[in-house]
């Protein structure tokens, strides 16, 4: 099993994210799912750290509610 998400930038270009929730062993499955979300968030939070840092230097002048303009596809 896999978490799976996509952001589609200004520029059109999907940027993939991926983290695998395989259980091994005997590992309970729900589980492995969860550690997998805390891995997602982890992922996602270094994804745009860049842009975060960029926005705390007066990077980016846009509103709250669209600066970071994209979209996200999630999918499981």
């Amino acid at each position: 099993m896999e978490l799976s998400g996509e952001y589609v930038g200004r520029d059109g270009e999907p940027q993939p994210l991926r983290v695998s929730c395989e259980a091994s062993g005997d590992a309970d499955p729900l589980q492995s799912l969860l550690e997998g979300v805390a891995r997602m968030k982890e992922v996602i939070a270094e994804f745009f750290r860049p842009l975060v840092e960029r926005d705390a230097q007066g990077g980016m002048a846009a509103a709250p509610d669209n600066a970071m303009d994209g979209s996200w596809t999630l999918a499981s």
